[in-house]
């Protein structure tokens, strides 16, 4: 992620969130490489939309993006799924069963 992509990222994630969207999911699929301000976008992001009570998921993050992921300890913090069906249904709160 370059710096030009990495501005367009953070302003297209502030223009939604400002708009009222709170469940984000990201395909990082194609995604290569990411440095810094790639980083600092997804941490902003997730904490702007976990403090809303939303969320940020990441879809399908690898290779190299992966292993930066994992040198910043995020893949556990940031929710991270293979498949966009199961990242999609990640966002709907869990049923509770009460036994009469």
């Amino acid at each position: 992620m370059h710096v030009g992509e990495s501005d367009l990222l953070s302003s297209r994630l502030q223009e939604l969130i400002a708009g009222g969207v709170r469940n984000v999911v990201l395909n990082l699929r194609e995604l290569t490489h990411i440095d810094s301000s790639g980083i600092s976008i997804l941490v902003e992001t997730y904490v702007s939309l976990k403090g809303q009570g939303g969320g940020l998921k990441l879809l399908c993050p690898c290779g190299p993006v992966l292993e930066v992921l994992t040198a910043f300890r995020l893949q556990g913090i940031i929710p991270r799924f293979e498949d966009e069906a199961q990242a999609l249904a990640s966002f709907r709160p869990l049923a509770y069963f009460a036994n009469p």
